[in-house]
C-alpha cells in the first residue's frame, strides 16, 4: 500500500508540473534630459524573446497627438526590417521581422518623434500596448520614465494553483502513511 501510495504521489507530481509558456517582453526607453519644442525625440523599444526565436512580431505604441508628432522608425539590432502603421489617434504597431529568426534581447527599434508641445510640463508621452488589445498596457496614471511591459502571467497562476494542489495531496498522503 505504502509503494503504491508513493507511486501515484510521484506521478501526480510529473503530470502537475506546470508547462512553461514563454513570454515575449518589450521595454519603452524614453529620452533622458530637457526636451525642446520642435526638436525630434528618439525613443527606444528593447525586446527580450524569452528563448523564443522568431522571424516577426508586432507592438503597438501610443503617444499623446497634442505632444508629439510622428516622424519614423527604425530597426534596432534584433530584426532586419522594422516598420510602423499609424493607426490615427496617437496609435502606431511597430511591426519587425527577419530571414533569420531572431532570439535573445536587444534593441527592437528606434521611434522618432518631433515635439510639438506649446508649453513646459511632465506627463507621460508614450506607451507600450498589445497589437491585438486596443488598451494600452499602463492603465494606472504613469511615471513618466516607467517601462512598460507586455507578457502573459497565466503560467504563473496555474503554477501556483498546481503547486498548491500537490503540496496539499503529499500532505494528504503523508498523514495516510503515517496512521499506517
Amino acid at each position: 500500500m505504502k509503494k503504491i501510495l508513493i507511486t501515484i504521489l510521484l506521478i501526480l507530481g510529473v503530470l502537475i508540473v506546470p508547462n512553461s509558456v514563454l513570454a515575449l517582453t518589450f521595454d519603452l526607453i524614453a529620452p533622458s534630459g530637457e526636451l525642446v519644442r520642435g526638436q525630434e525625440v528618439k525613443f527606444t523599444i528593447n525586446v527580450d524573446t524569452e528563448g523564443k526565436s522568431l522571424s516577426s512580431t508586432s507592438i503597438g505604441m501610443t503617444h499623446k497627438d497634442q505632444y508629439l508628432e510622428f516622424v519614423s522608425v527604425l530597426p534596432g539590432n534584433t530584426f532586419t526590417t522594422v516598420s510602423a502603421d499609424v493607426q490615427g489617434s496617437g496609435k502606431l504597431i511597430i511591426s519587425g521581422s527577419s530571414t533569420t529568426p531572431y532570439s535573445g534581447s536587444g534593441t527592437y527599434a528606434y521611434v522618432t518623434y518631433k515635439l510639438i508641445a506649446s508649453g513646459p510640463g511632465s506627463t507621460q508621452l508614450c506607451a507600450l500596448f498589445n497589437p491585438s488589445s486596443p488598451t494600452p498596457i499602463l492603465t494606472s496614471p504613469p511615471i513618466p520614465t516607467s517601462l512598460p511591459e507586455s507578457g502573459e502571467t497565466k503560467s504563473v497562476s496555474q503554477g501556483i494553483i498546481l503547486a498548491t494542489f500537490f503540496l496539499i495531496t503529499a500532505a494528504g498522503g503523508f498523514f495516510v502513511l503515517k496512521k499506517t
